[in-house]
């Protein structure tokens, strides 16, 4: 697109030339994204590496990255067709590293929003009965088999129904389990009722 643009600039008109930009600007926020993935679960896989915990506001952070993932990833064709229902409790705190709790809040809401181009994405933050944060992405998009929600954290593991030329590349969930793991929290994903799939996890206070 890059090179289009150079070779064709004054052939263009003012919305193609826009329209080139954004595509580029858009691609390389998904390959930045990839390769900080990458090079996060190349360090969570060091037993050497020391997480750098400290009080972290969860309902501030998570309310945050929604703004900036939508701002990322929300295309203007699809705006009006999907809705966000937010649900964040007040005040909810726990001892993190902050740096990789974006990362996989991030990436969960990243994979609703790539795959649910239509309909409704629900995110929630609570504390739980069993006295955890829990934060959890529900989403009406293609879905995850049954038999295939345990295996989508595996490394350069994509669900069948997400293999296309501009699907994930199955590192964003493998980041997030390595994460949360190291947190000694739980993740998991599961089918919805109706479509789609809500994927959550939960750390202690």
């Amino acid at each position: 697109m890059g090179q289009v643009l150079y070779q064709s600039y004054d052939k263009l008109t003012e919305e193609q030339r826009r329209n080139a930009i954004k595509g580029i600007a858009q691609s390389s926020e998904r390959l930045t994204s990839l390769v900080n993935n990458l090079i996060d679960l190349s360090k969570l896989k060091s037993l050497h590496y020391q997480l750098n915990k400290d009080k972290i506001n969860l309902s501030d952070l998570v309310l945050k990255r929604l703004e900036i993932c939508q701002k990322f990833y929300v295309d203007e064709k699809n705006r009006d067709n999907l809705n966000f229902d937010i649900e964040i409790e007040e005040k909810l705190v726990v001892i993190s590293d902050e740096h990789y709790i974006a990362r996989t809040i991030d990436n969960i809401i990243i994979n609703a929003i790539q795959y649910c181009s239509e309909g409704r994405i629900t995110i929630k933050l609570r504390k739980n009965q069993r006295e955890e944060v829990e934060f959890s992405v529900k989403d009406e998009g293609v879905g995850i088999p049954k038999e295939e929600l345990y295996d989508i954290f595996g490394a350069f593991i994509v669900s069948s129904r997400t293999k296309t030329p501009a699907g994930g590349r199955g590192i964003g969930l493998a980041l997030c389990k390595k994460v949360i793991e190291a947190h000694n929290g739980r993740i998991w994903a599961k089918q919805n009722p109706g479509k789609g799939v809500t994927v959550a996890f939960s750390l202690p206070i």
